[in-house]
């Protein structure tokens, strides 16, 4: 016996272990597919800028549709989101699964010894599903706001709070939100309360019923007690098998508001790609994923112009009129910045910004906008760069790749001092950088470094000569290749620096 025990051991211990070790393997193997699948979509076709922008792109033929409604904590549902959906959904689907098996093999035996039993626990087993459903019903959307409002967090703006001296101002900010956050959790504890009201005598009571079914028939003489006691086991683990939705209703209560939250964030970055149809696969990517999706045509002259998709599909609430982005420079000239007859609106349609406008700048020439706060000159280079589209009228304008943007607010990388410099190209990236199956969306602007002299000769430039030693300890290119947070590292005037050594480089 002990030999046979020994034996099972060694053959049954590995199939355990490596059993546990390949359902948590797929799980983060999924994790990591989805994560890197929702990332993609997220940074496709500036899908990002128009959900923070609350900017709707049309995906079909339709010249009306709907805005995409605010999303909020996209950081959260990309991580969080993702995790909790495919850790439980990977553990619900193996517990559905033996649930399955195990149940056809004791529901032949409980049948065999009592069929009577067996029609007992499926009214029981279904009694408990429907009434279970029906008092727990208030935790689904208590869950899903407890989600929104537990990933709700304050921007870091401490030097700024600091100046101002408003600390108690935030804290009573905090304050609220924290108040927020426990009256939700007081809900979710007072409909769980209601619940057990239930599930608890439900549970007791599993130990009473078979007994009470097959209790006449032992004192009658027909059975033996031991049928009571098999009749017992089977009923449990058979009940066991049925009331999964009892047993783990919690659980999946906060699953189901999971998945909803990541569905409408799936859903929204669907609506606001125009590279995408409605009928398209929430994870589905675009044919060819490429930023600014573009389609090649010829003017009249034979020369190649690209014409952004991106700006093509744009239709904003009841608004069909949209401003019209060219790439590739006028034919003919060298204008590399034409603009013609250009009415621009705010991203909600409610303001005219911009009306009759008509420009161009050839090679060489600058231009200067001047104008009071609020008069537009941000928003027309926010045309000029594609992100607005709301209004009319038409911009010709050299490719992405031979235009750069500087926005009014200076932005640091993750990354090192190098990276800073160079964003966003990169001195080297191929595919083993991401997760398999990723595909890069701006391959032009992926190009070969500049030399670290060159980089130091450009920080020169920029008077920010002393940066890469500060960060080196003395070696500029050791500097170079020092990560730190540089945005609460560097002044903003550094910063703002910084952002012109990437336009020198």
């Amino acid at each position: 016996m002990m030999i046979k025990f020994g034996g099972a051991l060694i053959v049954g211990a590995p199939v355990a272990v490596l059993y546990r070790f390949q359902r948590e393997q797929l799980a983060i193997d999924w994790r990591e597919w989805m994560t890197d699948r929702t990332l993609q979509l997220y940074n496709s076709n500036r899908v990002y800028y128009a959900l923070e922008r609350d900017v709707s792109s049309s995906n079909s033929a339709s010249t009306e549709q709907a805005p995409v409604g605010k999303i909020d904590n996209p950081d959260h549902r990309i991580t969080e989101d993702v995790r909790t959906f495919t850790a439980f959904s990977l553990q619900l689907f193996i517990t559905v699964v033996t649930s399955i098996i195990d149940l056809v093999s004791f529901s032949l035996i409980l049948y065999s010894i009592q069929p009577q039993l067996f029609a007992t626990i499926i009214g029981y087993a279904a009694f408990g599903t429907v009434a279970t459903t029906y008092i727990g019903s208030s935790l689904l959307p208590l869950n899903f706001v407890k989600l929104r409002k537990e990933a709700d967090l304050i921007r870091e703006n401490a030097e700024s709070i600091a100046f101002y001296g408003g600390e108690d101002v935030e804290s009573k900010e905090i304050s609220l939100r924290l108040s927020r956050v426990v009256d939700n959790k007081r809900d979710i504890n007072r409909a769980q309360r209601n619940l057990e009201f239930f599930t608890t005598p439900y549970h007791y009571l599993i130990q009473v019923v078979p007994i009470a079914v097959v209790a006449p028939q032992y004192f009658s003489g027909a059975v033996q007690l031991g049928v009571i006691s098999q009749s017992v086991g089977a009923f449990n683990h058979i009940l066991n098998y049925l009331t999964v939705i009892v047993n783990q209703f919690e659980q999946l209560s906060s699953f189901s508001a999971g998945i909803e939250r990541l569905s409408t964030f799936l859903t929204a970055m669907r609506d606001a790609d125009p590279t995408r149809n409605i009928t398209d696969r929430l994870l589905s990517l675009a044919a060819e994923n490429i930023s600014t999706e573009s389609k090649a045509n010829t003017d009249a002259n034979g020369h190649s112009v690209k014409q952004s998709s991106l700006m093509q599909s744009h239709s904003i609430k009841n608004v069909c009129s949209i401003i019209n982005l060219n790439f590739g420079g006028i034919a003919g000239s060298n204008s590399v910045l034409r603009v013609d007859v250009l009415k621009l609106l705010t991203p909600d349609n409610e303001r005219t910004l911009i009306e009759n406008l008509d420009l161009t700048v050839r090679e060489g020439e600058n231009l200067l906008i001047v104008g009071s706060s609020g008069a537009g000159k941000s928003s027309l280079l926010r045309a000029v760069a594609g992100l607005w589209t709301s209004g009319a009228g038409e911009i010709v304008r050299v490719p992405d790749d031979e235009v750069y943007f500087l926005p009014q607010r200076p932005y640091c990388a993750l990354g090192s001092l190098k990276d800073q410099l160079l964003y966003p190209s990169t001195e080297a990236l191929n595919p083993d950088d991401y997760p398999k199956g990723h595909h890069l969306s701006k391959a032009h602007l992926l190009r070969n470094s500049l030399t670290d002299q060159d980089l130091l000769n450009i920080l020169t430039m920029v008077d920010l000569k002393a940066l890469p030693y500060r960060f080196g300890d003395g070696d500029p290119f050791k500097g170079l290749n020092a990560v730190v947070d540089w945005s609460n590292t560097l002044l903003l005037g550094e910063q703002q620096r910084l952002a012109f050594g990437r336009l020198v480089g």
